[in-house]
C-alpha cells in the first residue's frame, strides 16, 4: 500500500494570462460602447433657422398680407433653402409670416405649423422636445426674431432688426455641450 499523499491539483501555467487578456478585452468593450453613447448622445445638433417674415403690404389693416416684393421674398427663401433637410416649418399667427413660410413648406411637403408670435417659450419648448438633432425654420417678426435668438442661444446673442430690414436670416446651431452658436446670412 502506497502512503497516503497531498493531492494537489495545479492550475495550467497560461490560465492567469488568459483571465487577464478576458479582463481586459472586457474593459475595452466597456469603453468602446461608452464612447459610442457619448458620442451618439453629444451628436444631436440642432439648427434653427430664425427670419422675420418678407415685405407686407402697405395699406392693409391690422393683419396685411405680403406684398408683391414679399411674394417675391418669399420664393427666394424657399429656393435658398431648397436643399436643407428641414424636419419643420413653424410661423406666427400672422398672415404674413404664414405667407412667407408657405413657398419653403410646400417645397419640402411639411406643413406650416402656426404658433402665437407671444409664445416664445413654447416654441422654444415644442422644438427642443420634437425636433432634437434636426433642422427647423421660424418665421417671425422684428419684435419676436430677438426674442427667440437669445432664447435659443440660452441669452448670449443678442439681435435688433430695424422696421425695414425683411432680409437678415439667423441660423442658430444648438448642441447638447458646448455655447450655441449664431451665423447671420441675408438673402
Amino acid at each position: 500500500m502506497k502512503a497516503p499523499g497531498i493531492l494537489r491539483r495545479r492550475a495550467p501555467f497560461l490560465t492567469p494570462f488568459w483571465v487577464a487578456g478576458l479582463a481586459a478585452m472586457l474593459l475595452l468593450l466597456v469603453v468602446y460602447l461608452a464612447g459610442r453613447a457619448t458620442i451618439a448622445f453629444a451628436a444631436d445638433t440642432t439648427t434653427v433657422i430664425v427670419l422675420r417674415h418678407a415685405e407686407k403690404a402697405t395699406d392693409a389693416g391690422d393683419d396685411p398680407p405680403l406684398g408683391p416684393i414679399g411674394l417675391a421674398r418669399a420664393e427666394r427663401l424657399a429656393a435658398l433653402l431648397a436643399a436643407a433637410p428641414l424636419s419643420a416649418v413653424y410661423a406666427s399667427d400672422t398672415q404674413r409670416a404664414q405667407q412667407t413660410a408657405a413657398p419653403l413648406a410646400a417645397r419640402h411637403r411639411l406643413p406650416v405649423t402656426v404658433r402665437a408670435a407671444k409664445d416664445v417659450r413654447g416654441l422654444i419648448d415644442d422644438i427642443g422636445g420634437r425636433h432634437v438633432g434636426r433642422s427647423v425654420v421660424v418665421v417671425g417678426h422684428s419684435n419676436t426674431v430677438p426674442g427667440i435668438v437669445s432664447a435659443l442661444t440660452r441669452g448670449k446673442q443678442a439681435v435688433a432688426i430695424a422696421d425695414d430690414e425683411f432680409d437678415r436670416i439667423f441660423i442658430v446651431t444648438v448642441t447638447r455641450f458646448g455655447p450655441p452658436s449664431t451665423t447671420e446670412l441675408r438673402y
